[in-house]
């Protein structure tokens, strides 16, 4: 501002100067007149004129009427002070006022407000006096007689007022010709077909040149913004909300919203070049637009003291952009949300599963290990001990008669004996090996590390243990137990001959009076080669290898992983039902049959095993000979009869015409072969299958007991509801059995999820459609029909030519809330 005002002045003084010669020649050459000469020339003809009046009265001697008229006179002029009438002798013959005062101070040599003029009066060709006038004077001498002067004052009026005057037009016409040098017509034509807002500022950040997309931008006609300061347009920080109309709304509504520093502020000053900086506009009627503002300095080396000349600021509207940037990344913040609450849910599903995995590994009246969880662990158990050569010990015990507690207490009793004894050795060996509930009142020890002599003295300490249990009700029932102890130098060539020693340890134990440790000694007498050969045939028809059982569980769960899950649950429900019914021998010999069952489907082909619809007759036939394969399988790899047995056997039907003509018929069938047959197809109607999905309970029971009598043993199918427990959906079998369903779907869709999010946080889109065609399936099996269509939305964005990245996110976003709400709501019912 200063720099342009200063030329202006100096201009603006010159033109002045030159107006005042010009006024001032005008004076010299009379083209003005001169008013104070004027003035005092009409003074002397006024003079004169009165004169001639007042001669006639003075010849006449009419001396009253003289005096009458000098005094009107005088009194109607402020500027004349007093009249006299002298005559040539120097006598006032008239006088006005105080002509005698005003008269001496116009003879005094320091008046300076007084002159007199004076007019001859004439009698008879002499002078006889004259007519004297004391008036102002017209001009004060010295230097205030000059200014008095009209062409004085007129110049200097020039002078006062034109300065301004000239300097404020000078301003103007230097600010049209700087901006029309600055942004020629044609440079502005070319600015206005620009897409990016411009702004041409001045040295004081005022608007010089908008262009058309930066007054579109603004919602402002770009003429009306010249002249005004950039920075007073409704700026805002990026916290700032919009406002409903920026125009009408009060300025300090939002005063506080807007920025300390513009990113023209330095380039303005010509301090630096800025790029890059983010701005935010409130909008008329509401709304934020937000720029990407560079600005930089106008102006060369002339610039004087690091100023500046003013500034070319550029603004690209990105409001879009940081739309979809903040769209992104709230997405992003969702589905990481999302991630970290399918990482939650996958810890509670882990431990859902763990106390479910304690639920199929545990005994559910003593807490004891069962005996396939028990089993496996001696299988691993075995080998390290053989291979580190390290002890590896068996105790067997057995509550002395505990039939007699049941008969005289009844089985509620019993069942707290086996509580309270159960606790009492866990509490002694869990610490140190793994305890199963062997069958009934029997009880297994597994001791790795431990010598024979150490787990004769811990069994020993557990009998005393066992002793001294009291019970309040009934008092004064007395507790003791038989204990078999052996170790794996004892010669044993497997994990069954071993517990084979222990038991028949107890055996010896319970004839010779019980209550009491007997330690494995191959001399020991056969005191009683009956009940010795009693024994053997007991032990001789479960002689399993447990490696081998695992070995082929492995194999059909890699061949099928859906198949092994389904053989193990039904050897779940095989143990359960045959309580009560078969000894621990049969009992065991079941439940291997049930988790080999269908080992024959390892030579089925993929076609046919994972088809999703029916059969034809054809794929049918090739199924069934899967019953001869795992017939074949079983049979070449353990050797066993009774096991061979009920896995051929297990599709006959009770009333005969099956789809096996040649099986035997009704109580020929084995029972463990009949019991096995009800548990597989009770799993096969509840669990989820490709073509269909699984069938409720009580519809389940319902056709279990339709084919009593024509495909399964009618008392048997009571015996199994009963013992499940299936006519009372709430009992904690049931439970335990929708349980491990909804275990399954929440683990399953668990793993989907995390799948997709790994993709998708990767941007990996090849990897997300099939971790979307996997959740399509698992949606499908499990009848999730919301998840299925949220997975058809998403799949369609997927395959769209372009992909909006914008879509997908949403699509996944509300396809991750189903699954998380569906795992929801299965973890609630678990």
């Amino acid at each position: 501002m200063f720099r342009l005002l200063l030329p202006s002045v100096r201009l603006s003084f010159a033109l002045v100067c030159v107006g005042a010669s010009v006024l001032m020649a005008a004076q010299w050459f009379g083209v003005l007149p001169d008013t104070v000469e004027q003035q005092r020339r009409a003074r002397q003809n006024e003079v004169e004129v009165i004169g001639g009046s007042v001669l006639a009265d003075v010849r006449g001697g009419n001396w009253e009427h003289a005096d009458r008229y000098l005094q009107s006179l005088a009194d109607r002029r402020d500027d004349l002070h007093s009249i006299g009438v002298r005559t040539h002798l120097g006598a006032l013959r008239l006088v006005t006022k105080d002509h005698r005062r005003w008269y001496r101070r116009t003879e005094s040599p320091g008046d300076a407000s007084t002159e007199l003029v004076t007019v001859p009066i004439r009698q008879g060709g002499a002078v006889w006096g004259r007519l004297e006038f004391i008036y102002d004077r017209l001009s004060r001498p010295g230097w205030r007689g000059y200014v008095d002067q009209p062409s004085i004052r007129l110049v200097l009026f020039f002078f006062i007022a034109g300065l301004p005057a000239y300097t404020t037009l000078v301003v103007r016409l230097f600010g049209v010709f700087q901006s029309t040098q600055v942004v020629p017509e044609r440079v502005r034509s070319a600015l206005d077909t620009l897409a990016e807002g411009l702004l041409l500022l001045d040295e004081t950040g005022q608007i010089v040149f908008a262009n058309q997309a930066f007054g579109t931008g603004v919602r402002r006609d770009s003429q009306t913004l010249k002249g005004e300061p950039a920075s007073v347009l409704p700026w805002c920080t990026s916290n700032a909300k919009p406002i409903e109309d920026v125009a009408t709304s009060d300025p300090a509504d939002h005063v506080d919203d807007a920025p300390d520093y513009f990113p023209w502020d330095a380039a303005v000053t010509g301090e630096a070049v800025v790029t890059g900086q983010t701005l935010r506009l409130r909008l008329s009627g509401g709304g934020i637009r937000i720029f990407n503002v560079n600005a930089t300095p106008l102006g060369g080396e002339d610039r004087s003291g690091g100023g500046g000349t003013g500034a070319l600021v550029t603004f690209h509207d990105i409001t879009h952009e940081e739309e979809h940037r903040a769209e992104l990344e709230n997405m992003l913040r969702l589905l990481g949300e999302s991630r970290d609450e399918i990482e939650q849910k996958n810890r509670e599903v882990e431990q859902k599963n763990r106390e479910l995995e304690i639920l199929a590994t545990r005994d559910s009246l003593t807490a004891c290990l069962n005996r396939r969880a028990f089993f496996e662990i001696f299988a691993d158990a075995w080998t390290d001990a053989r291979r580190d050569q390290t002890p590896l010990s068996v105790i067997m015990m057995d509550n002395d008669h505990f039939k007699n507690v049941n008969d005289t207490y009844g089985h509620h009793i019993g069942d707290e004996v086996l509580r309270r004894v159960s606790a009492t050795v866990r509490e002694r060996f869990d610490s140190i090996g793994h305890v199963c509930r062997y069958g009934g009142e029997e009880f297994c020890v597994l001791l790795p590390g431990v010598s024979l002599q150490k787990a004769a003295e811990l069994a020993e300490v557990a009998r005393k243990d066992i002793m001294a249990i009291r019970l309040s009700d009934p008092a004064e029932l007395r507790l003791s137990a038989s204990i078999g102890v052996s170790e794996l130098r004892m010669g044993a060539d497997e994990p069954q001959t071993l517990v084979n020693q222990a038991d028949e340890c107890l055996y010896v134990a319970k004839r010779e009076g019980r209550n009491r440790v007997i330690v494995y000694n191959p001399s020991i007498p056969a005191a009683n080669e009956a009940a010795e050969a009693d024994a053997n045939d007991r032990f001789a028809s479960v002689d399993l290898s447990f490696q081998a059982v695992t070995a082929l569980m492995s194999a059909l769960s890699y061949r099928d992983a859906k198949t092994g899950e389904h053989s193990r649950r039904v050897a779940n429900l095989c143990a359960a039902a045959s309580d009560g019914l078969l000894n621990p021998v049969d009992t065991y010999v079941l439940e291997v049959a049930a988790m080999l069952h269908d080992i024959g489907k390892i030579g089925v082909p993929d076609a046919i095993l994972n088809k999703p619809g029916k059969l034809n007759d054809i794929e049918w036939e090739i199924m069934g000979r899967h019953d001869v394969i795992g017939h074949e399988i079983v049979q070449g790899a353990l050797g066993c009869e009774p096991l061979s047995e009920i896995v051929i056997n297990h599709h006959a039907f009770f009333g005969g015409k099956g789809r096996h003509e040649e099986l035997p018929t009704g109580h020929a069938i084995p029972i463990g072969a009949r019991l096995l047959a009800i548990a597989d197809a009770y799993d096969a109607m509840t669990s989820d299958r490709v073509y269909r999905p699984g069938m409720p309970i009580p519809q389940a029971v319902a056709e279990l007991r339709r084919c009593a009598g024509s495909q399964f043993d009618p008392v048997l199918v009571d015996h199994f509801i009963e013992k499940l427990g299936l006519d009372e959906p709430t009992t904690a079998t049931t439970a335990a059995g929708a349980d491990r369903i909804r275990r399954r779907l929440t683990t399953d869709l668990g793993t989907s999820m995390e799948r997709i999010v790994d993709a998708l946080s990767i941007n990996d889109y090849d990897r997300l459609r099939r971790g979307v065609d996997g959740l399509a399936g698992l949606a499908t099996h499990a009848g999730l029909d919301e998840i299925g269509d949220g997975v058809t939305r998403l799949q369609a964005q997927l395959s769209t030519a372009e992909e909006d990245e914008r879509l997908i996110l949403r699509d996944t976003h509300d396809l991750i809330d189903l699954c998380r709400t569906a795992q929801r709501r299965f973890l609630q019912a678990s």
